[in-house]
């Protein structure tokens, strides 16, 4: 049985008459799938935002060890403990309850030049946050504090008292590529740098009415982002790649097929010849045995990055001053801090011209204001409603560890608030009370509790 396909009802001459053809057809599909697709978007930042409501947040104060000899990289054990609160959200939880991925945001602030490192994190994963720093950090000292921002938090712009400067930072190439990373501060005849030292310089640079929050935003991420990696390193060394479609891109190039099927179906009819893709080869000749030294380098600095566990990244900067102290300079002295990490063979941070509050040009004043009462109310917020791609891009436990962790003995910081006092833990054979929530006869006893006698205590 043979099947027919009648294309004559088709307007193949008047190019307008086609269109119309086209969008009575088979168009119309696409707006509904336009209005359909925004619906859904909106119930799903009503979900999220429902669920991020009825989370309850602390921010934890750490007052690091006064003498510390252990560099970065005991940090990104941290981060590297800290990924294991990646989860999966499946679509029940993406389109039912709303649950978002979980993020850690690690912040240093410096007030008046008095600085002090922060963790805000959901309560539920304090314990896990303690537990993690005390284990790279025995004598370091967490406490709970009240969030700092919470007496800005009705602060608007214009104000007749404050000024401010703000940004957030984002890599200038793609997120495969490295930042210049702790291991490259060493020196052959000097040993470690610091690469914190900058920074912390430049927070305590600043005076009484002054202000620096630095903010890190991270996102434990699962390894989707490393097979994108593994395609832009081929590219690179021009090896074959094989893009897999997604399901938009079939659903706009089904256009492209109907009216292919429709040219090569009216070929036919008329006689004519269906013209043939040219024959094309096979792989890509490599240009990996041609590549420069630099090249190199930068194929291994990618596949560096990607060896390491992974992290969504959103870096905040804010300068908050009263008017009359404000310093314009601050700012160039914050950022020069962070381009300590830029390479030019790889990666660098620049300021987001989106969120960046000056240098522009149309409408200034207006979109400056704008821009300032954003910046504050994310970083007051911490952007948990949004999805982990828009928290920023990727940063590894290295690169993350590079930018943020607490400073060595080199590092002369005299404002940063450190331990006290070294905390020793009590001997395991002192007695220690039990008390029981039953009633022994009448009364609640309180119980002496002595450690089994085949342990090995002196």
């Amino acid at each position: 049985m043979d099947i027919v396909i009648d294309f004559s009802g088709i307007p193949t001459e008047n190019p307008i008459a086609f269109g119309w053809w086209f969008f009575k057809n088979i168009g119309w599909i696409y707006p509904v799938f336009l209005i359909v697709a925004g619906m859904l978007e909106l119930w799903k930042n009503w979900l999220k935002t429902k669920y991020r409501e009825a989370r309850k947040y602390i921010v934890l104060a750490v007052d690091v060890p006064k003498n510390i000899e252990n560099g970065p990289q005991s940090v990104e054990h941290i981060f590297n403990q800290l990924s294991g609160a990646q989860q999966g959200i499946g679509r029940y939880e993406k389109w039912w309850t709303g649950e978002i991925p979980d993020s850690f945001s690690f912040e240093l602030i410096s007030v008046g030049g008095y600085i002090q490192f922060m963790i805000h994190t959901c309560v539920q994963y304090r314990d896990l946050v303690e537990a993690i720093v005390y284990a790279q950090y025995p004598d370091a000292e967490i406490m709970e504090v009240q969030d700092y921002v919470n007496d800005y938090k009705k602060i608007r712009f214009p104000n007749d008292e404050y000024e401010l400067w703000g940004t957030e930072l984002r890599l200038a190439k793609k997120e495969f590529y490295p930042i210049r990373t702790y291991p490259e501060f060493e020196h052959s005849t000097e040993g470690f740098k610091d690469s914190m030292a900058g920074l912390l310089e430049a927070l305590t640079r600043i005076g009484p009415g002054e202000q620096i929050w630095v903010q890190l935003v991270i996102t434990p991420a699962d390894n989707s982002w490393i097979e994108s990696a593994k395609i832009e390193v081929k590219k690179l060394i021009g090896a074959k790649v094989e893009q897999k479609k997604t399901w938009a891109d079939k659903v706009f190039d089904f256009p492209d097929s109907i009216i292919k099927t429709v040219s090569e179906s009216i070929a036919l009819g008329s006689g004519a010849e269906a013209s043939k893709p040219a024959a094309k080869s096979d792989d890509p000749p490599s240009k990996i045995q041609h590549m420069s030294y630099g090249e190199k380098v930068v194929v291994e600095g990618v596949e560096k990055k990607i060896s390491k566990i992974g992290f969504h990244t959103k870096i905040r900067l804010i300068y908050l001053a009263e008017k009359t102290v404000f310093n314009k300079v601050t700012p160039k002295i914050i950022m020069g801090g962070f381009k300590q990490f830029n390479t030019l063979n790889m990666n660098s941070f620049k300021a987001d011209p989106k969120s960046k509050t000056g240098g522009m040009v149309f409408l200034k004043k207006n979109r400056s204001i704008a821009r300032k009462n954003k910046i504050i109310y994310r970083y007051k917020n911490r952007g948990h409603f949004l999805e982990p791609g828009v928290y920023g891009q990727i940063l590894n436990c290295e690169e993350l560890a590079t930018i943020y962790h607490f400073p060595t003995l080199n590092v002369k910081a005299p404002m940063l608030k450190k331990s006290e006092a070294k905390k020793a833990e009590p001997p395991i054979s002192l007695p220690i009370e039990v008390f029981r929530p039953v009633k022994l006869q009448e009364n609640t006893s309180t119980v002496k509790a002595e450690p089994p006698t085949d342990l090995p205590i002196g």
